[in-house]
């Protein structure tokens, strides 16, 4: 089971818009997450298998199948991690209210709405207000990261755009 007050939560980021997680960007470049963005359920899977992950962020729309079925293996796979389902469109109105239907019906813990900021994180994590000053403050952190694939010439330009913003 993962123990997100032991260390810096590791966070995975599984949505072909890269450029919507700048505000994640910045807390990982400041040590109080470990972030990996992914555009594809299958490129999520290998860091399933080969990492704990303390949170998921899943959007609805991969680039090889649906974040809801990727939410399923994940449950099958992970279990104790916690999962969310991320929405473009923001709170409020009829579409949020079937969103959140989807998302619970496929398995996710919750619907989290862009832009996600720290706080947010936090909140999902289920972390208690003195522990998120343990775990997502600066001091002792030996190293953060941002792990993109490599390879695709769109992850390139959303590197430099998350980076250099």
């Amino acid at each position: 089971m993962s123990t997100v007050s032991a260390a810096v939560p590791n966070v995975v980021v599984v949505d072909p818009r890269f450029d919507a997680y700048k505000q994640l960007a910045d807390s990982a470049r400041l040590g109080r997450i470990n972030l990996h963005i992914r555009s594809s359920g299958a490129e999520a899977m290998k860091i399933a298998r080969r990492r704990t992950v303390d949170a998921w962020l899943i959007a609805a729309d991969l680039d090889d199948m649906s974040g809801h079925d990727l939410v399923e293996l994940l449950r099958e796979r992970a279990a104790e991690a916690k999962v969310a389902m991320v929405e473009a469109d923001g709170v409020g109105g009829r579409h949020h209210a079937v969103a959140e239907q989807e998302a619970v019906a496929a398995g996710a813990d919750a619907l989290l709405s862009q832009p996600i900021t720290l706080r947010d994180l936090e909140e999902f994590l289920g972390l208690p207000v003195e522990e998120r000053s343990k775990v997502f403050t600066t001091s002792g952190v030996a190293r953060a990261f941002v792990t993109l694939p490599v390879g695709v010439g769109a992850a390139a330009v959303s590197i430099a755009i998350l980076l250099f913003q």
